[in-house]
């Protein structure tokens, strides 16, 4: 799969969880505990995950970007 593609997919899913996380931050007194309890951490380690994959994928990016010489 190009890079591309699964940039798409990676960034997609990032949002979602993104959103997913906000959410529940702000309605955590709202929500009923034991799920919150299971949902919140949840989306965070998705989340984590996806950001690696992000900068990963990015990898090329960043060091002509970012590490670029003086």
């Amino acid at each position: 799969m190009k890079k591309q593609n699964l940039l798409k997919i990676v960034n997609s899913i990032m949002v979602l969880v993104f959103i997913c996380l906000v959410t529940t931050a702000l309605l955590d007194d709202v929500i009923p505990r034991d799920i919150y309890v299971k949902v919140h951490p949840l989306c965070g380690y998705i989340f984590t995950a996806c950001v690696v994959c992000h900068v990963i994928l990015n990898w090329t990016w960043i060091k002509t970007n970012i590490f670029k010489k003086a």
